[in-house]
């Protein structure tokens, strides 16, 4: 495999930038990293660095758009915009989009906001954040909850999102304290500047008993916990393509997710998983009973089709030429 000079560009540094330079290498290409608060204190020092490593044949993959992309458009070389998750939905101005020589989006929502903008659908690769389906699968080791504090043979049900107003974990706090299920045990991952909040939320609820809190779970970790639970829960006001509902999916694990745009590019109510009324809790509430009455057969039968869903069309090396393609002149 040939290798070849890109410059990859972002905010900061995360999990997420990991794994993009990750694929960019498995593809053959040598990322050069340029980081927004790292290597360059404000935008336009960040295009400077970013024109100084860029050539007319180094093709710049650069994200968010909000923070990122925006800054970079205009200078010489070709620029392929990586949209972040929700980005799109946050731009006020979007004509500049039309500029780019590329834009990558992870979601049918985001790229139709894109083609409403005036961006050249020809010139937009849909490549959702897929998963790997050789770690996160139905069989496999489960996780030892008792250890977590859940007694044998309890319910359980995750919720797997960052503490952060977007996300609505408190949400899911309040349903599940309203859902009468007594026996059901909310498992709450991740941290964020709400954490304390969502930890004196449980008691104040009555269900602190039930309520653990788990903090940051490693990858490592993730396959094990999921293929163990009975439902995993996403309350978030926003999304292109959710890791953590793919992940799910994946490992057999019904899901229940805001009836987002983004959302429902991949769960169909009754058939790949269940929905409720973004922000509201009370439907929830109602979702969540639902789910876990669910006939087990029933169950079984919307488990499987997700799975399938997940396997056909979330496969994240299956999708990674897409990444190829988009970096290559028109």
């Amino acid at each position: 495999m040939s290798v070849t000079a890109c410059v990859y560009v972002t905010d900061g540094w995360g999990i997420h930038d990991e794994r993009w330079t990750q694929a960019l290498t498995t593809l053959g290409f040598t990322p050069r990293i340029v980081r927004l608060g790292i290597d360059a204190t404000e935008p336009a020092e960040l295009t400077r660095l970013v024109s100084q490593q860029a050539h007319a044949d180094t093709p710049v993959l650069a994200g968010p758009l909000t923070t990122i992309t925006r800054y970079l458009v205009d200078i010489p070389a070709r620029v392929i915009g990586l949209s972040w998750g929700f980005d799109l939905h946050d731009l006020q101005d979007t004509a500049w989009l039309t500029r780019l020589d590329g834009l990558i989006v992870d979601s049918p929502a985001t790229r139709d906001i894109a083609i409403t903008a005036g961006v050249d659908p020809a010139h937009i690769t849909l490549l959702p954040w897929g998963v790997d389906l050789d770690v996160f699968q139905d069989s496999g080791p489960s996780a030892d909850l008792q250890r977590l504090g859940v007694p044998e043979g309890a319910r359980t049900v995750l919720s797997l999102r960052a503490h952060e107003p977007l996300y609505r974990v408190a949400d899911i706090i309040d349903a599940f304290a309203d859902a009468d299920v007594p026996t059901t045990h909310l498992l709450i991952g991740h941290t964020g500047s709400l954490t304390e909040h969502l930890q004196n939320q449980a008691p104040a609820r009555g269900i602190d008993a039930r309520t653990h809190f788990l903090g940051s779970i490693p990858q490592t970790d993730l396959p094990a916990l999921l293929r163990t639970l009975d439902l995993y829960v996403s309350a978030s006001s926003v999304d292109g393509t959710s890791v953590t509902l793919l992940q799910a999916m994946a490992c057999g694990t019904p899901v229940l997710v805001s009836d987002t745009p983004g959302n429902q590019a991949w769960v169909e109510r009754g058939t790949t998983g269940f929905l409720f009324h973004t922000a509201d809790p009370h439907d929830l509430a109602v979702q969540l009973r639902t789910a876990l009455q669910t006939r087990p057969d029933e169950l079984a039968d919307l488990t499987q089709r997700a799975q399938a869903r997940a396997i056909s069309d979330a496969n994240w090396h299956a999708n990674l030429p897409r990444l190829a393609r988009a970096l290559q002149p028109h």
